[in-house]
């Protein structure tokens, strides 16, 4: 930030989401659209990507050469996302009772808290795609003209989106219900007319 070196680590949490803090200000962020909220650095804007969730398979079938690295590293936080990761997809979810008291406002009431889905975010317009409204043969979304196609993986079921024009993936993020709509209060819910 600013040419200079910060290092960050989870340090709470808000509307049941994580909150990074960095060590050298102890600015507070919102680990998904990386603004600084509270603190010498609130304001300010880190970068922000996609980061997309798979399985190894899945990788090595959509990039054959890929190399993988096994760590060899035992904590409890690993064993713990061995546990959580492998049926996030799969499962309803569960959100400890400890998330529920950091929430600030009720869970917008247009789904069910734990609804899991992909987030898309163009500029200033937000986009939540349901798992269940994600068709098997994809979807192709109307963005003011441009079509975005959204569709599951085959193999993962992980949902991911790209614009048909240029095959380019915008921000996008997989998400409970509940994370997406206290991160972006106005997005758009979509939904699969047959």
């Amino acid at each position: 930030m600013n040419g200079k070196i910060h290092h960050f680590g989870a340090i709470g949490f808000s509307n049941g989401l994580a909150v990074l803090g960095d060590r050298e200000t102890r600015t507070h962020w919102d680990h998904i659209t990386g603004e600084g909220f509270k603190g010498p650095l609130a304001g300010c804007q880190l970068d922000a990507w996609s980061i997309r969730m798979t399985t190894v398979q899945s990788a090595l079938e959509e990039w054959p050469g890929l190399e993988i690295s096994l760590s060899t590293h035992r904590s409890f936080r690993r064993w713990l996302a061995q546990k959580i990761y492998p049926r996030f997809l799969q499962s309803r979810g569960f959100i400890p009772p400890p998330f529920f008291l950091s929430m600030s406002t009720p869970i917008d009431p247009r789904l069910d808290k734990l609804t899991q889905g992909l987030g898309v975010v163009v500029g200033k317009q937000t986009r939540f795609y349901p798992l269940r409204a994600i068709p098997a043969e994809g979807v192709d979304d109307d963005w003011g003209g441009r079509i975005l196609h959204v569709e599951k993986n085959l193999l993962d079921g992980v949902p991911r989106a790209r614009w048909v024009d240029s095959n380019e993936e915008p921000f996008q993020l997989l998400s409970r219900w509940y994370g997406f709509a206290f991160t972006y209060a106005d997005c758009d819910v979509f939904a699969h007319i047959e």
